[in-house]
């Protein structure tokens, strides 16, 4: 197999299709646990006899975690490989995820979810330095779009999947059943994921690795990267691009349920589960990736955070239909700037690939976690208009990003 591998990449063909198929089921699965407590909410209140708010820590704490993890996986993966790193975190993340199901109380399903937001981007945040790293021309853009893809999937199956055992079954079993296929994304990417070609990184073939893990040797190269990134305005772009859009992004899906529930159109609430069904368009980040391959990542992003303010507007016609049209272009908009600005990142990165990923997708979750909270308020004061505006204005911000710091 090795050989089949060895010789596959000496004739610049590739990694082989097990690399595709391995990077769309690893975050499936994985990426999933982020989002298996948000449809079952009310259920949780009810169980442990805490308000709405409370509940949602389940959710908002484990995204923090995912920004503060994202942090660290990035650089080790500098220096021990990419595959070690995402394989032995993935296998990790099926331990808290098991025990959730046994939660005794609430506060121990709050650590354990915490604990799942802290082992996650072992994946996320490495797989975006391996994909820029083992692919190339168009294949690099179609390997992120399928990335993606998967990610947005993922986040469906937990909504839908947590939501439906629930229902059928209990809380606990719907967790529970999250266990499996998160060990199985785990066992395909150590079978069929190719090992790094770019392990060795340009600074190990002149540095001595041991010395990167004693004396806080290692913690004082990743601060030096990180400020060797930041005072790269490109890179600032990107980050810029990630805060603002998943800000945007998570605050008009966090208070959605509110609009549609409300005096405009007084949708059920089972109605209402369907519009998550809106992120199927996530299967349309492959083509993405491979348009910004052809004709640029920054056109991309452009093209792409248009759609989605232009969806985003669309949301405050009083139509259900012109809604659910407005939150497709949003949703299409969303998932086709997520490869276009990973992309974008790996080619503004030739040293420490692996740590610039992992500040992209810090700053991108904190902007996530920012954005469940901020929108509330705006909705308190103006309503949905207020969300849209708030919302609106870290999509402007992400486009003068793109077309400044970004140029």
């Amino acid at each position: 197999m090795s050989s089949l591998v060895s010789s596959a990449r000496s004739t610049n063909e590739g990694p082989p299709i097990g690399a595709f198929v391995t990077l769309f089921f690893a975050p499936v699965f994985i990426f999933a646990n982020m989002y298996t407590t948000q449809a079952i909410l009310p259920v949780l209140s009810q169980d442990f006899h805490v308000s709405a708010p409370t509940a949602g820590l389940t959710v908002s704490l484990l995204v923090l975690a995912v920004a503060i993890g994202s942090l660290f996986y990035g650089p080790l993966s500098d220096v021990v490989g990419r595959k070690p790193v995402m394989v032995t975190s993935s296998f990790l993340v099926a331990i808290p995820t098991l025990f959730c199901a046994f939660a005794p109380n609430f506060t121990v399903l709050v650590l354990l979810r915490t604990l799942q937001g802290l082992l996650m981007p072992g994946l996320t945040s490495v797989a975006i330095a391996y994909v820029n790293e083992e692919f190339a021309g168009n294949k690099r853009g179609l390997a992120m779009g399928v990335y993606t893809s998967g990610l947005v999937l993922g986040g469906l199956f937990a909504r839908v999947g947590s939501a439906a055992l629930t229902g059928i079954y209990n809380w606990r079993i719907g967790m529970l059943a999250f266990a499996l296929p998160t060990v199985l994304a785990a066992l395909i990417m150590w079978r069929f994921l190719p090992a790094t070609r770019g392990k060795k990184q340009e600074r190990l073939a002149s540095t001595d690795t041991k010395m990167l893990h004693i004396d806080g040797a290692f913690l004082q190269q990743t601060l030096r990267d990180m400020r060797m990134h930041l005072r790269n305005r490109r890179l600032v772009g990107a980050f810029v691009i990630g805060f603002a859009s998943f800000f945007g992004f998570i605050g008009v899906f966090t208070y959605l349920p509110y609009y549609l529930t409300g005096p405009h159109f007084h949708l059920p609430t089972i109605d209402l589960s369907f519009v998550y069904l809106l992120w199927l368009t996530g299967v349309f980040s492959p083509i993405a990736g491979m348009v910004a391959g052809r004709i640029g990542s920054r056109l991309t992003i452009a093209v792409s955070m248009g759609l989605g303010a232009l969806g985003l507007l669309t949301t405050l016609l009083p139509s259900l239909p012109i809604v659910m049209a407005g939150l497709s272009l949003l949703t299409l908009g969303m998932f086709s700037t997520v490869p276009s600005a990973n992309l974008y990142l790996g080619e503004q990165t030739t040293l420490a690939k692996g740590t610039a990923a992992s500040m992209y997708l810090s700053l991108y979750y904190f902007g996530g976690s920012i954005g469940a909270v901020a929108p509330g308020i705006a909705l308190l004061w103006l309503g949905w208009p207020g969300v849209v505006l708030l919302c609106l204005s870290m999509i402007m911000i992400a486009l003068l990003a793109d077309a400044f710091l970004c140029r």
